[in-house]
């Protein structure tokens, strides 16, 4: 089920946290652990596993040309308290002609299960929520009401969804002429409920000797959302009625960008991202709750409702240091939307190799963000009722540190068997003090910590 609450938001966090593992085609992205794709979320609050990735430093430099590669990459990734839980095995291959030229094929597959919020506060006594439609064993959909009891002085939680995510990725890369270079690239995911197609197309160009890089690059996508039953009407009762017709959006983005050999031991890039979607961004399945002013308990509930149309930008400043015979890879970003979302993240990693074929590679990241103009934890009874709201913690104000450990081993002058572990705790940042009665000082934050492990292994050959 496509959104199961916050599902939908966990596979594209899946799809950021896997996309550099088996990037065959160049990404027109930001070197070290941030990635561009047009399916992820834009404030990205979840790690971001890389697998690992040669630079201009390393001491045994060879190149693909000529070669195809294989990689195979496992993830495994675990919410805290019974929450979502998700394997997303990936396969590829990279075909890298005598030209200069390659091809890459990319499969994935996400296997979800767990529980997610449903977006009501909690209460002291027993709740009764409006279940989504299901989609049976067969794939039919059904459109049955069916009610879950949430016990008292908890957060409410959908429980045992199960969905499923496969996806396919073609790209190609050629020369066009002395130092420039252009790709194609596209792709479609589906889903139970959910189907995305994206398509890219981007152009570099290299001069002052090879030391400066020019980049641009524009992509597309464009999604269909069909939960079983339909989808309810913003800001109406939350009884299961439903309206069966799909719901589409529209994303269209762009990136400039220019990458700098600084010395012999600095490398350093610049990025600007702009990307405006339009369409249907509400997620069907989450609720609001509508509290009594004076004791904070539930009076109704309400199916959220979000703007259609979404205006995001972002700057990236990143760095790869060599220093002695490790490589130090930092970073920050800003991002900007007119949800009135402000985010900032700051990562720093540094590879160390132990051996000639063993190192490690460390690293920290933190984010925070303002909440959406929108958000609320809940509404209160008798107020007038916003044109948007929504209780989502992805759009709450927030901040979050994540750390990792990677492990690598050249198993030839081609061949890596690399692990990464990843762990991630964030941190509510809005006050409840003013909440009415029960809700009063209550954390109210319905994001969780979660740990992740990638595993995977690449390997060229004639």
């Amino acid at each position: 089920m496509q959104l199961k609450t916050k599902k939908r938001g966990i596979a594209s966090a899946l799809g950021v946290m896997t996309a550099g593992l088996l990037a065959g085609t160049p990404v027109y992205g930001q070197i070290g652990d941030e990635i561009i794709t047009t399916s992820a979320q834009p404030n990205h609050e979840t790690p971001e596993p890389q697998a690992p990735q040669s630079t201009e430093f390393d001491d045994d430099t060879y190149t693909d040309e000529g070669l195809i590669r294989l990689n195979g990459a496992v993830l495994v990734y675990k919410e805290d308290g019974g929450r979502v839980q998700a394997i997303e095995p990936v396969v590829g291959v990279t075909y890298n002609f005598d030209d200069q030229s390659s091809l890459s094929l990319k499969f994935t597959a996400d296997i979800l299960t767990g529980a997610s919020p449903y977006g009501a506060t909690p209460w002291r006594e027993t709740q009764t929520l409006i279940d989504p439609p299901s989609t049976g064993a067969s794939g039919s959909k059904t459109n049955t009401v069916v009610s879950t009891n949430v016990p008292p002085d908890v957060l409410p939680l959908a429980t045992g969804f199960s969905d499923q995510r496969y996806a396919v990725d073609i790209g190609y890369s050629s020369p066009w002429g002395e130092g420039r270079t252009v790709s194609l690239s596209g792709g479609v995911s589906k889903e139970r409920d959910y189907k995305s197609f994206y398509g890219n197309v981007g152009y570099s160009q290299e001069f002052n000797q090879k030391n400066t890089t020019f980049t641009a690059a524009v992509n597309f996508e464009y999604d269909i959302s069909s939960p079983p039953g339909g989808h309810p009407r913003p800001l109406s009762l939350a009884d299961g009625s439903l309206n069966p017709e799909n719901r589409h959006k529209t994303v269209i983005g762009g990136l400039v960008g220019i990458s700098q050999v600084m010395n012999r031991h600095w490398l350093a890039q610049l990025n600007y991202n702009l990307s405006s979607s339009s369409g249907y961004h509400s997620d069907p399945y989450r609720v609001t709750s509508v509290v009594d002013g004076v004791t904070g308990g539930p009076v109704r509930y309400l199916y959220e409702a979000r703007p259609d149309k979404r205006l995001r930008q972002s700057i990236y400043f990143g760095n790869k240091i060599a220093i002695g015979s490790s490589v130090v890879d930092a970073s920050i970003r800003g991002y900007h939307d007119d949800w009135g979302i402000n985010s900032a993240t700051i990562n720093l990693a540094v590879r160390i190799p132990i051996t000639d074929r063993f190192y490690i590679k460390p690293g920290g990241r933190y984010y925070t963000q303002s909440a959406a103009d929108f958000f609320n934890y809940y509404l209160v009874d008798g107020a007038p009722l916003p044109q948007f709201t929504s209780p989502d913690s992805r759009l709450d104000k927030f901040s979050a540190v994540t750390g990792s450990l990677m492990l690598g081993y050249k198993t030839s002058r081609t061949g890596e068997l690399y692990l990464r572990f990843g762990r991630y705790e964030p941190s509510a940042k809005t006050s409840t003090t003013n909440a009415p009665g029960y809700l009063s000082g209550r954390d109210l934050f319905s994001g969780t910590a979660s740990s992740s492990l990638v595993v995977g292994y690449t390997y060229a050959f004639r």
